[in-house]
This record gives structure tokens, sequence and C-alpha cells, in this order.
């Protein structure tokens, strides 16, 4: 069980980790930008919460934690693109992808799907570059409040970040039960109290990391429970 405080203000975006807090640190000239996000506009996402759990388990890379509210757009349509051209933060969502070598997106479902919010962010940017995940490797979560845990969405992501869009999906947690199997905290984070959850949330960073070191971060799902 580990303890992951977590603020809207951000304060472990862009940090640098400790080489002398890890044996196996890389060389610091190897280290690479993992950007963290949800696809919810919650403002009380548990999607949100759990990614800002995962974010504070990356021990070897750099991390900027966002919050997609932050760039808000109009529902995607055909006049609002050709009469006033992509909205200015599509363009800044876009350089933040290209500025960033991994991803960790948790993922809220939304009757077996992603939400509206993060559909129309995802088809938004796409029209600036469509493959703008660029084989990037991407470790996704989702969280329900009930047994599915987001599977449903899990698995269309899948098909849909690492197809047309062109991610690398090196692995996926689902976090059933979220309620009952976290525990919320004064400063805003949160603890994950199952164990399962909580290594196969660990295993997932660790992967992605591995990925980005330029091992075999081994592709699949890391299930917390059966």
């Amino acid at each position: 069980m580990r303890a992951c405080d977590g603020q809207r203000n951000e304060p472990w975006a862009g940090r640098i980790p400790d080489p002398s807090k890890s044996s196996t640190y890389p060389n610091i000239a190897l280290m690479k930008k993992i950007l963290v996000f949800s696809g919810s506009n919650s403002s009380k996402s548990i999607n949100t919460k759990i990614a800002e759990y995962a974010a504070r388990l990356v021990a070897h890379h750099q991390v900027k934690v966002i919050d997609l509210r932050d760039y808000p757009l109009p529902i995607y349509s055909r006049d609002i693109e050709k009469n006033e051209g992509i909205p200015a933060n599509v363009l800044a969502l876009k350089a933040l992808f290209d500025e960033h070598d991994g991803f960790i997106i948790a993922l809220p479902e939304h009757n077996n799907s992603f939400s509206a919010f993060f559909k129309n962010t995802i088809d938004w940017i796409s029209r600036e570059h469509v493959s703008f995940f660029e084989h990037k490797p991407i470790a996704l979560l989702a969280a329900s409040p009930g047994p599915g845990g987001g599977r449903s969405v899990l698995a269309h992501a899948q098909k849909v970040l690492s197809g047309y869009l062109a991610g690398k999906v090196v692995g996926t947690v689902s976090v059933a039960r979220f309620h009952q199997n976290t525990e919320s905290r004064e400063a805003g984070g949160i603890i994950v109290k199952d164990e399962a959850t909580d290594e196969a949330i660990m295993a997932l960073v660790q992967g992605l990391e591995r990925d980005l070191m330029g091992a075999d971060a081994g592709p699949g799902e890391n299930e917390p429970s059966s």
C-alpha cells in the first residue's frame, strides 16, 4: 500500500527524479518525458485520482501531469474547422504530445466506451495529425465504482489508440470498486488498499519505464484480479 498525494496545481509536473535513490537509474541523458492525464472532465474524477497515483510511481523519468479541462474545446464540427480553423488548445495539446515520449492515461467508461469529453479531444487532435501518438508507449488505466473496472473502455482504447492513432499500448490495469479499494487522503491523493491492484499499477508503470529505456516491456494486460 503506497500513499500518493495529489494536488490540483500539479506539484510534480515536470519533476526530475533523484538518481541517488535508485541503483538502476539510467544515464540522465537517457531520461524520457511522460505525460499523464485522465479522459474525464469531472472535478471529482476517480480516473484523475488513479492517473495521479500512477504518476507518483514513476521512478526513472520526468513526469508532467495535465488536466484536459484546462484545454476546453468545442464539440468537433467540420463547419467549425472550416470556418475558424484548428482551435488553439488543440495545437497546445498536440505540442505537449510531441514533447513527450510516453503516456499514462486513465479513462472513465461511458456506455462501454470513451467519455464524450475524451473522444472529442482525440477527434480534434487527429485533425491536426491523425497518427499523433507516433508509436510512443501508452500505459492505460480505467477505474470504476463497480465491479467492471472499466474493462470495456480499455478494450476499446487498445484498438483505437494503437490503431488509427498509432500509439503503442504496453499494458492495461482495471481498477474495480474504486471506493472500496482506495482511501482518500486530506492532501488530495489516494492510498490503494487492494494489494493486487496496487501491484498491478506498479507493474504497469515499470513496464512503461522499461519500454522507454529500450527494454522489452512485455506488452499485455496487467489485470489486478481474476
